[in-house]
This record gives C-alpha cells, structure tokens and sequence, in this order.
C-alpha cells in the first residue's frame, strides 16, 4: 500500500525538531507513510471541512525509505525547510503553506554563495512589487482623469 501509518520513531524525531523551532502557533499534526513519494517530507494543510473531523491543521508526510537513507543532517535541513514554509497571518489568525523564497541551482550557489543569490531574488522581489505599484498608481491616475 502507497499509504500507511507512520513509523514512531519518525514521529518522535519529527516532533523534536519542530519543538527546537518555537513556532509562534500551536499547530495540530496528523501523520502518514507515503511510500511513492518524491521527497522526504510533505506538509499539506488540511482543508478546514476535515480538519475538525481529524483534530489536526496539517499532514505530515513522510516517505519512510528516503528517511532511513539519509543521515541525521540532510532530514534536519529537508525537515527544517518544510516547517519554514508555513507563513502566519497574526492579524486573521490564520496561517497558509508559503513557496520558498529562494529558489535557484546548486551551479549558482557556488559561483556567487548564497547571501549574493538571496540578495539578488530579493531585488527582483522588490523591483516587480515596485513596477506593479506603479501600474495600479497609473491606472487610479487614468479613473480619476475621466
């Protein structure tokens, strides 16, 4: 079967390292095996249809092979990286699975490091949240021209 129970120790380990984090929201966990999975973890939010019915807010899941190959650093930084993506929204109370913010190749991560990559994206970030403030400032200018 593609899905099943999670083992106990990947629980426990997973649980560990999300205490470490301090997350600012209590969050609820439901836990499961998938074994045809891509990746080592997968953090999905659970529609709020089911998640009163599972007394959860997210599910885990792990695909049990990937997490026995790999050694202790690799699981903390893919584990680590998944927890990132959960973004909060004090003000609504809420809280959504974000994209990751830095996304590029390894080649680049060796020519120019990583503070240089992240603070090129960020630039591009800025810049295209620059240009679609000017559009919708022209396009307030033009409505009240009329």
């Amino acid at each position: 079967e593609q899905f099943h129970e999670l083992s106990d120790y990947i629980i426990e380990y997973f649980n560990e390292l999300e205490k470490k984090l301090n997350l600012s929201v209590d969050l609820k966990y439901v836990y499961q095996a998938d074994d045809k999975q891509k990746t080592l973890i997968k953090i999905i939010k659970i529609a709020d249809r089911y998640a009163t019915l599972l007394n959860a807010d997210l599910l885990i899941s792990f695909n049990e092979d990937y997490y026995d190959a790999f050694d202790d650093d690799v699981r903390r930084i893919l584990i680590d990286q998944e927890l990132a993506l959960i973004e909060f929204d004090f003000d609504k109370g809420t809280f959504k699975i974000g994209k990751a913010d830095l996304i590029t190749s390894s080649g680049i991560i060796k020519r120019y490091g990583v503070d240089a990559v992240e603070r090129a994206n960020q630039i591009k970030i800025l810049y295209g949240q620059q240009k679609a403030d000017k559009e919708t400032e022209s396009k307030q200018t033009k409505r009240k021209n009329k």
